[in-house]
């Protein structure tokens, strides 16, 4: 099964409701450990990636996310808006000139978003980051699309996980960002990038 740009535009647009949904939820965590404005940051970030998407005119899905991106770099005012802009922009830059994807570049997505996100931050696995749910996701994802998983079964079993690693960063001492700085405060909850990134997760699945 193929993938077109209709489908990267509803795909945007579904992140964008998921995270607007919760972004209460999202602030509030982020409040206990930074400055409160995960969720309202990312919902703007987000909003701005889905009307740039839903703007675009042509079928060449690596431009398409890559003005997706910049849009989001430009409204979201927060550390986690750029990286997730890094994210997006580099999904852009691996379907660059496709009008279409296959189901092995979809299962390909998160880890190529963790990536990004390594890189631009400077983070990596165990640091209590959203990495620390992201990497996990993308590992079980792969894992169970090799299995012979459907999509859709592979993606509920990744979300579970990344739930589970999310929740997991509880009682971490950050070793970046903010939080480390606060340290035996911003110990003792989950990382809100890790929520976030599980929060997603169980909204596509």
């Amino acid at each position: 099964m193929s993938y077109g740009i209709n489908d990267a535009k509803a795909l945007i647009a579904r992140v964008s409701d998921i995270i607007e949904a919760h972004k209460d939820e999202l602030n509030e965590l982020d409040g206990r450990s930074g400055d409160g404005d995960l969720g309202m940051s990312v919902a703007l970030g987000l909003a701005a990636t889905k009307a740039s998407a839903e703007a675009f005119e042509g079928d060449d899905m690596g431009k398409m996310l890559a003005m997706a991106a910049m849009a989001c770099n430009r409204e979201a005012p927060s550390t986690m808006g750029t990286l997730v802009s890094s994210g997006i922009m580099a999904v852009g830059k691996a379907f660059k000139g496709k009008t279409e994807v296959e189901k092995a570049d979809v299962v390909a997505i998160p880890r190529t978003f963790a990536d990004a996100i390594a890189a631009r931050g400077g983070a990596k696995l165990g640091d209590k980051t959203i990495l620390d749910a992201l990497y996990p996701m993308a590992d079980v994802l792969e894992e169970r699309v090799a299995a012979g998983d459907e999509l859709g079964v592979a993606m509920g079993a990744a979300a579970a996980k990344a739930r589970e690693a999310a929740e997991a960063t509880s009682g971490i001492q950050a070793s970046v960002g903010r939080a480390k700085w606060l340290g035996e405060r911003a110990a003792a909850n989950p990382d809100g990038g890790a929520i976030l990134c599980a929060v997603v997760a169980e909204g596509l699945a």
